[in-house]
Formats: structure tokens, C-alpha cells, sequence
């Protein structure tokens, strides 16, 4: 029997618990004139402590994960001046204040660089310090200085929590990431541990690894079961899944995990969300158990409890936080974060469940982030013998033979919402397919964009660029010195799989959708461009130019001077004679095969205004009939 003494302390911590987890369902007051003592009673760290498994390292860039916090929540660098900025709260305990920030990014781009830890361990994460930190030399380098990794764009997601604006951090090109390699009371070792977040579908990737929590702290793969963090995505690792995804994994290291053999629940195809919470735990031998749910309404969905995947037991858990990358630093994750938390212990089910009504009370809304499809025209010379690549017809595969740039040795090159590229070979319109699982070489014969036609675009050293085959994961390689096709089969880069990525101009043409008419550049360029065309002649050419950033510019055949779009309140009109931001377009690439141009002056899409019967104009927020065109190859 248990002595009174034990009996009073457990039952006042079974009234705690029961207090904090009414007191989480309330929905926190953030609007004008409410209590602020309303909107700091519970948080989801303060539910965790009441449980029993209390928070060690806890982020967020939209509110307080404490009731009682009141200190920043991340940190801003811009780039006018390279000064900094701390974001912090309406209120202690509330949603961020993103006023200032606002006011500080003004006129310039900023970018995160610090995510605090709001426990009392300081487990702030920096910008991972990848392959550059001390001992870290073994892991995948990052694109920033000395292999280090890269910030989020502090203001490109913008969301509303309790009605309140406030930005998400958005992991939309490869090397976002944050670390700490020396965090504070995390679990180690075999310990339990629990791991959550708020993340998003509207931004996945097939890539490795969108991840949030504990990884190895030399930012190395130092083998099974040396991390214990949440991977988000469609990255089926064991290549034994059903569905499309994403789904929410654990990343033991050497393996993103949706089960004990790794293959999500075939009655579970895809776990979808504009806000999704993440769970795993992880009792560090016998047990790690995988959740989902709507950040938005309801509970959640269990999609895996069991056994620890065979060689995972026990785990080897190192004292290290990390979001956005994988364990040794793999930078080709993408995705969405707006909150989450490491804890010391194995959280309950009843933990959970009222953190989950906790973020739903906290009314996250208006998350309608797009990432379109850009492309430009390229072609490939491959190091292995100095040739251009060449995909002839559909029957043929890729090969390294051409001494020259022609119609076989043109490809547009396709970059995915994703990250990913895809190439689409001028010579038949196809796309190039890692055939049969990447065990045949790569032959240009698809009408549709999937995991086989779908790779990683990787930078080396040099200059040049190799891809990494979704297929498979492995290199694709112009084989036998360019002898043979090309074939994604290498785990390493050497001369043989890299490429010289060669941006084309190619003369085109735009048929407007509005009206079906042609764009011309009027009046031999003096006047605004328009779409009142019904044939294409010099007027109606523009070359295509490919720029080093991935944007396109277009120069018209019309009076050879570059298309400029100053501002949304001027008609587009061929008048610069050099390359600046104004000349600048993202050339998107619709579901339907058509294209629209984003400025880049403005970030809005150019249209065909007053159904075509006005000039193009740079002033529209989304895509359209009237934002959309058909691109003609002359």
C-alpha cells in the first residue's frame, strides 16, 4: 500500500495535470482587449512539465511555448546593413510581434539567423555550422561560407495565429538549417525522449531530410540509431511505401522510419495539412510511436507504435538539436516550421492529445504558401570527354556525343516546388526518366513529371553541377569516359558525373491566353509590349536568356533591348539596354503546360490586361487566364 504522504503527492499532481489540460482547451485571448493573464495560463511546454516530461529545447517563431515567457523568439539579420534584430511577443506568454520586424526589413530582405530555445537549458540554434564547425568535416557541406549551412527568408511565410500576423520559417532551397551541437539536458543515449512540431504540406520534398530534433554532434552519420529526430516528407528510404505522402517518419539515422521496416501503414497513402503536427517518441529500446494531426481542428492519428527497427535497439542518441537538415547535414530537405519542442521522457498519450487542442485553440490560420515551377532552356557538357549531352528521339537514350548545341542537346530545365529539377528534351518534348528504377540508362520518353523523372541538382566545387536520380539515389554518371548512355548508377562524384550546366538563349514567342493573340513588342519596341498579334514575326521574337540565378530575361528581336517591368503600375516595354532587377523573371510553368512571368521587381505575375486588349502589366498576385502563356520555340 502506498504511504499517505505519497498518495497527497500523487494526487496533486494528478489535479495539476487535470487544471493544465482544461486550461488548454481555452482558447488564448490575443485579440484587442483581451486579458493578457487569458492568453499566458498554458502552453505547450507548460502541459508538458505537468505530465511529467518536461520540455529541454523549445522554438517557435509565432508565439510563447511557455505560459510565463517573455523573451525573444528569433533572430533577423538584413542585408542593407547587416544589422540584427530580436522578434519577440505582443505579451508574455503571447503571440510574436512582428511589427518591428517589419518595419526593420523594410526595403531590403532579412533573414533568420537565430531560433531561440525559450527553456532554461539556451539550447539556441544558429544557422548550422555544417562541415565548417570544429570536428564536423565528415558530413555534407552547406552552400554558405566554408560548408556551412544557409537562413531562412525571414518574411516569405506569412501567417495569422489567433487573428494575429506572424511568419513561419520556410526551408525552400537546399542548405536552410539550424543546429546546436552542444545542447543542454536533451536525452542522450538510450533515454526517452519525445519530439513535436507544426509543420505544413503546402512546401514537402522527396529529398533528405526535413528533419526537427536530436542528431549526431559532428554533424556526421555516425551510424544506427545515433539520431532520434522527426523527418517530414515523401522520402520513402526503404522503397516499400504506398501513396503519394507525405508522411511523418522518425530519422534513426540511415533511415527514415514510417514503421519498424520502414514503410508507412498502407491505409495511411498521405498525412496532409496547410498546418500538420508532428509526433514521435522514442522509449530508446523496445518502442517509438509516430503521430500526426490537423493543426487546425481535431485529435490525432497514431500511424506506427512498435518495435525500434531491427539494429536500432538500443539507441545512441548524441546531444545535439537540429531542423531542417539530416543528422551528417544533408541539405535537399524542404518544408515548413512553426513550432516545436524536444522533451526529457516518454510523453503520454493524454500529454499529447492536449498539446494537440492547445495548437488548435491557438487558431494558426491563412498559410497559402505557393512554390511554382520555374524553368529555362540548358544544355550539358559533360566532363567526361567535353561533349554535349544529346537525347536524340524517344527510343534513344542520353549520351555525351554532340560537338555541338542543337535541337538533341536542348532541355528545359524544370525546377520543382520541391527543389528538384526535372529535364524535358527539346527534341521530342519529353521528360528524361531514370528508366526501370534507375537500373537502365536515362532516356528522354515521359509525358508526366515522377519520382523517376525527378532529381537532385547538386553544385560542386568547380562550378560544374551533378544529379542525383530520385530513382534510386544514386549519381547519374555519362559512363565509360561518355562512351556509353547515360545511367544514374554512382554513389560518389568524380569527372565522369559531373556536367557544365550551359544556360541557352533561344529565340521565342508568347500567345497570350487572354485572347489567344501573339505579344508583340509594338512599334519596333518604342511602344509597350501587347498581345494583338496573329502571326510572329521579328516584333514578336524575343530571345530567351538563361541567368545565373535561375531567372530569365527576354531581349526583343524588335530593337534588340531588353523587356523591362519597373514597377506594378507600368506596362512592360523594351527599353533597357543592359540587365537589372526590372529585366529579371522567373519563367513558371502551369499545370496545363502553359507559363506565366513573375517579376522580379515585384513579385507580381505579368498579364495580359483587359483580356489582351491592354499592354502587359506586372500587377497580379496569382495566375490566371489573362497571367498565362503559351511559350513558342521559333
Amino acid at each position: 500500500m502506498l504511504s499517505s504522504p505519497t498518495l497527497l503527492r500523487r494526487l496533486r499532481a494528478a489535479v495539476m495535470l487535470a487544471v493544465v489540460l482544461a486550461l488548454a482547451l481555452v482558447v488564448p485571448a490575443v485579440g484587442p482587449g483581451a486579458s493578457r493573464a487569458a492568453a499566458a495560463v498554458s502552453a505547450p511546454c507548460d502541459i508538458y512539465a505537468a505530465g511529467g516530461t518536461p520540455c529541454e529545447a523549445a522554438y517557435s517563431t509565432t508565439r510563447a511555448m511557455f505560459g510565463a515567457y517573455d523573451g525573444p523568439l528569433y533572430q533577423v539579420q538584413r542585408a542593407s546593413d547587416s544589422g540584427y534584430l530580436n522578434v519577440g511577443l505582443a505579451s508574455s506568454g503571447g503571440v510574436v510581434n512582428v511589427a518591428p520586424e517589419n518595419s526593420f526589413c523594410s526595403g531590403t530582405t532579412c533573414t533568420i539567423t537565430e531560433l531561440y530555445d525559450q527553456t532554461s537549458n539556451g539550447n539556441n540554434m544558429p544557422i548550422s555550422a555544417g562541415t565548417s564547425c570544429s570536428g564536423c568535416s565528415h558530413g555534407i557541406s552547406g552552400p554558405g561560407p566554408n560548408g556551412s549551412d544557409i537562413g531562412s527568408p525571414a518574411l516569405a511565410l506569412p501567417v495569422t495565429v489567433g487573428g494575429q500576423p506572424a511568419y513561419g520559417a520556410v526551408f525552400n532551397a537546399q542548405g536552410i538549417g539550424y543546429r546546436i551541437d552542444a545542447a543542454k539536458n536533451v536525452p542522450t543515449g538510450s533515454q526517452p525522449e519525445g519530439v513535436y512540431m507544426l509543420t505544413s504540406s503546402n512546401l514537402t520534398s522527396n529529398g533528405c531530410c526535413f528533419d526537427f530534433g536530436s542528431g549526431e554532434a559532428d554533424n556526421t552519420d555516425d551510424g544506427n540509431a545515433t539520431m532520434n529526430a522527426i523527418y517530414y516528407g515523401t522520402d520513402c528510404w526503404t522503397q516499400n511505401c504506398t501513396g503519394p505522402g507525405p508522411w511523418v517518419g522518425g530519422d534513426l539515422e540511415n533511415g527514415m522510419y514510417f514503421s519498424d521496416t520502414g514503410a508507412n501503414s498502407s491505409s495511411i497513402q498521405s498525412e496532409r495539412g496547410s498546418f500538420l503536427t508532428a509526433w514521435e517518441k522514442n522509449n530508446g529500446t523496445t518502442n517509438f510511436t509516430l503521430k500526426y494531426g490537423n493543426g487546425q481542428s481535431g485529435g490525432l492519428n497514431t500511424s506506427y507504435s512498435g518495435a525500434l527497427p531491427n539494429g536500432y535497439d538500443p539507441m545512441k542518441v548524441q546531444p545535439s538539436i537540429e531542423l531542417g537538415t539530416g543528422g551528417d547535414n544533408s541539405i535537399w530537405g524542404d518544408g515548413e516550421f512553426f513550432e516545436g519542442a524536444v522533451t526529457a521522457g516518454y510523453p503520454s498519450d493524454v500529454t499529447e492529445n492536449s498539446i494537440q487542442a492547445n495548437v488548435v485553440a491557438a487558431g494558426y490560420a491563412n498559410n497559402t504558401t505557393y512554390v511554382p515551377s520555374t524553368e529555362q532552356v540548358v544544355s550539358l557538357k559533360a566532363h567526361a570527354d567535353g561533349d554535349y549531352v544529346d537525347a536524340a528521339n524517344s527510343t534513344t537514350s542520353l549520351i555525351a556525343n554532340a560537338t555541338s548545341i542543337g535541337t538533341a542537346e536542348t532541355f528545359d530545365l524544370i525546377t520543382n516546388p520541391d527543389g528538384t529539377v526535372s529535364l524535358r528534351a527539346h527534341a521530342d518534348g519529353d521528360y528524361v526518366t531514370a528508366e526501370s528504377a534507375g537500373a537502365s540508362p536515362l532516356i528522354a520518353n515521359r509525358t508526366a513529371i515522377g519520382p523517376w523523372e525527378t532529381f537532385d541538382l547538386i553544385d560542386n566545387a568547380d562550378g560544374s553541377v551533378s544529379f542525383r536520380a530520385h530513382a534510386n539515389s544514386d549519381i547519374v554518371t555519362a559512363d565509360n569516359a561518355g562512351a556509353s548512355p547515360l545511367i544514374a548508377n554512382r554513389t560518389a562524384i568524380g569527372p565522369w558525373e559531373e556536367f557544365d550546366l550551359v544556360r541557352d538563349t533561344v529565340a521565342v514567342s508568347f500567345r497570350a491566353h487572354a485572347n489567344s493573340d501573339i505579344v508583340t513588342a509594338d512599334n519596333a519596341g518604342a511602344s509597350p509590349l501587347i498581345a494583338n498579334r496573329t502571326a510572329v514575326g521579328p516584333w514578336e521574337t524575343f530571345d530567351l536568356i538563361g541567368n545565373a540565378d535561375g531567372s530569365v530575361s527576354l531581349r526583343a528581336h524588335a530593337n534588340n533591348d531588353y523587356v523591362d517591368a519597373a514597377n506594378s503600375s507600368t506596362s512592360l516595354i523594351a527599353n533597357a539596354t543592359s540587365i537589372g532587377a526590372a529585366e529579371t523573371f522567373d519563367l513558371v510553368t502551369n499545370a496545363d503546360g502553359s507559363v506565366s512571368l513573375r517579376a522580379l521587381s515585384d513579385y507580381e505575375y505579368v498579364t495580359a490586361e483587359s483580356a489582351g486588349a491592354s499592354p502587359l502589366i506586372a500587377n497580379r498576385g496569382t495566375v490566371g487566364q489573362w497571367e498565362s502563356f503559351d511559350l513558342i520555340y521559333d
